[in-house]
């Protein structure tokens, strides 16, 4: 018995749709033979994270389960397959050399599964299913909630995730197929990755509402030259490029205090202990409000790039899709926005 290629919803790749209906006419012929149970993708997607994380205790913490629990899932694998697949260590597990070879060919099967559920969960309702993103706490705060609002209001059915992690971290989240999308400085060079620019993150200089530069559009460097600076640690991506872009201008070294976040460094601006440089988009509602000024800096370059990020081959469900088109409309319009109306 042969199931056809024509009942399985249309597939970004036919071979794969040719293999999965090979997969299910064996199973058919032989299903009184093979014992296949519901536990048997929960096997593999243990062994794939053991593998990855190289604990089977942080595997468990991923995969939302107990250590014991995902014990006797690889221990029943191994039994079934007659193999065996980890090597204990003191410190972690790592792969024996039938282990490479399953987690190889593993990874395949997992991704043509979770590819098939996701053209399926489409044709059985429109719109409906998961969506996982990665930023870091800066892209969370300023531009994802108006995004997240309008997207779930528009979307009710999808399940939508958020991990906040720093750049790199949201890479390698993606590279091991934890998240769907990420949105990182750019540009994002790594192996398996391919990325969209979304918008130009930018800073301006940020003062207490009765600072003597308060009101102005454009500043030069030399104006900021007597006054204290409020910074992000040192050891922030962050901060390594603000004191890039300000060292040419003899910046660096003024100094006064070092905090963990943005909005520590805001409420210190604003009760007038010094001036600070931040996000232009994480500044908007003090500036509305009166509570804080700002302006751009004249000749300093103080824009980075931040982008969508994805697996290399990632398949984009409808719901992924529609996420990205919100997500791209949405930021288009905040970035767009006059964040700020100095006044003349």
């Amino acid at each position: 018995m042969r199931i056809s290629p024509a009942l399985l919803p249309e597939s970004r790749d036919r071979d794969a749709r040719a293999w999965i209906c090979q997969i299910y006419s064996f199973y058919i012929c032989h299903k009184n033979r093979l014992s296949l149970s519901a536990m048997d993708l929960d096997q593999i997607r243990a062994l794939l994270a053991v593998a990855c994380r190289g604990s089977i205790s942080r595997a468990a913490r991923d995969l939302y389960r107990t250590q014991p629990a995902v014990s006797l899932k690889l221990r029943a694998l191994e039994e079934e397959l007659g193999q065996r697949l980890l090597e204990r260590r003191p410190r972690g597990v790592s792969l024996t050399a039938a282990g490479a070879v399953f987690r190889r060919r593993a990874d395949a099967i997992v991704a043509q599964i979770e590819a098939l559920t996701s053209e399926l969960a489409d044709l059985s309702a429109r719109r409906a299913g998961h969506v996982s993103l990665g930023a870091s706490d800066t892209v969370c705060l300023y531009l994802l909630p108006a995004v997240l609002k309008r997207f779930v209001r528009k979307y009710p059915g999808i399940d939508l995730r958020l991990h906040t992690q720093i750049s790199r971290h949201v890479i390698e989240l993606i590279q091991s197929d934890r998240i769907d999308l990420g949105i990182v400085t750019l540009p994002a060079r790594a192996e398996g990755i391919r990325w969209r620019k979304l918008y130009d993150d930018r800073f301006v200089v940020v003062v207490p509402p009765r600072h003597r530069l308060a009101g102005r559009r454009r500043l030069r460097p030399a104006e900021l030259a007597h006054d204290p600076i409020i910074h992000l640690k040192p050891e922030t991506l962050t901060r390594a490029w603000i004191d890039a872009s300000l060292e040419p201008h003899g910046l660096v070294g003024r100094v006064r205090m070092e905090v963990s976040t943005i909005e520590v460094i805001k409420k210190l601006v604003e009760v007038g202990l010094g001036i600070s440089l931040l996000p232009e988009m994480s500044i908007a509602e003090e500036v509305r409000a009166g509570r804080l000024a700002a302006a751009r800096l004249r000749g300093v370059p103080l824009a980075r790039p931040m982008g969508l990020v994805y697996r290399e081959g990632k398949y984009f469900s409808l719901a992924l899709e529609a996420f990205i088109e919100e997500l791209v409309r949405q930021t288009r319009v905040i970035t767009r926005a006059r964040l700020y109306r100095p006044r003349r």
